[in-house]
């Protein structure tokens, strides 16, 4: 075999050596580099992961599926729904507050996302109404129960005379 000289007829074994001896370095390089990116950014502690698991599944609970009737997010299974999951796993993993991440959607649909009726507003007026009216029933039936006992214990003291 002859040396390597710019006159010397190139053969392919030559060349192999050439090109291992060229890219062995780079190939040397990305694998360690590969390897330190590997240690550095490991896998996230299994602890932390459910955390996320269980705030998410807690923010799921608190808003609804804006296209069906009173179903919550975490048990509709549309598209829509499948798309507000990943907004919430993508907010939860840049570090947002869930507050946050609940006005979020309530910005973006509107009060008829939220699994409860806020206590604002209009709303506020809502459960006054009810209030006042469960309270007229009750001193109605009250008031009207009285009545009976009074009426049957005259006719129970007139019917002993």
């Amino acid at each position: 075999m002859q040396p390597d000289t710019p006159d010397a007829p190139v053969t392919e074994r030559s060349r192999a050596d050439r090109a291992r001896r060229a890219w062995g370095p780079v190939l040397l390089l990305a694998a360690l580099l590969l390897l330190a990116a590997e240690l550095a950014g490991g896998p996230p502690p299994a602890a932390a992961q459910e955390v996320d698991a269980e705030q998410q599944l807690a923010i799921e609970r608190q808003l609804l599926c804006p296209q069906c009737v009173n179903e919550r997010l975490d048990q509709c299974a549309r598209a829509i729904c499948e798309d507000m999951r990943a907004i919430i796993r993508e907010q939860l993993a840049a570090g947002t507050p869930p507050d946050q991440i609940i006005f979020f959607f309530r910005a973006r649909y509107g009060d008829r996302v939220l699994a409860q009726i806020p206590r604002e507003g209009f709303n506020l007026l809502l459960f006054g109404w009810v209030a006042g009216s469960l309270a007229l029933v009750a001193l109605g039936g009250g008031l009207a129960l009285r009545r009976m006992r009074r009426s049957a214990r005259r006719h129970a003291g007139a019917g002993e005379a």
